[in-house]
């Protein structure tokens, strides 16, 4: 009888926290999703204002940077999966060649598809901008990513002073 319970008990800790496992993961590709979001949207607010887009440029603009944009990172989502087949294969004592070469053109195919959004992407702007703002553009497109990250590296220091701090 206590046997039983036991391994009920364990059954049920097993089941919740595989539950809870799956739910976090989900949780963690939600927010993933909605920070890709959040930087597409940033990325299109300030494309705007730096390329000082008229509303009939917006109009036109804003629908085909969103769904390029979309359908690089579903490419991207693709080449993450398969550097991760490619680093367990490489794992492997004796990586199956094949395998090898499969993975390898996959990804260079993939980086092809981003290479042709890219110019998809500028050819449609240069249909829809002046000189001007196609010189803004390409400007824009070089630095915001890196202004970013930028950004981003200074919060992160920031934030890891103020936490020194507050273990003094």
């Amino acid at each position: 009888m206590k046997t039983k319970n036991i391994l009920l008990i364990l059954l049920c800790f097993f089941l919740v926290s595989s539950i809870l496992s799956a739910a976090i993961q989900d949780e963690q590709l939600q927010n993933r999703r909605r920070a890709r979001e959040n930087v597409r949207t940033l990325w299109l607010l300030r494309m705007t204002r730096v390329l000082e887009l008229t509303e009939e440029q917006t109009a036109k603009v804003f629908p085909l940077v969103s769904r390029i944009e979309k359908e690089k990172n579903e490419i991207y989502l693709q080449m993450g999966k398969q550097a991760r087949g490619l680093r367990l294969i490489l794992r492997e004592e004796e990586p199956d060649q094949k395998e090898l070469k499969s993975k390898i053109n996959k990804i260079k195919e993939l980086r092809n598809l981003i290479k042709k959004k890219d110019e998809e992407l500028e050819a449609r702007m240069a249909e829809n901008l002046t000189l001007v703002q196609q010189a803004k553009y390409l400007m824009f497109a070089a630095n915001f990513y890196r202004d970013l990250r930028d950004q981003l590296d200074r919060a992160r220091t920031v934030r890891e002073r103020q936490r020194q701090k507050i273990k003094r």
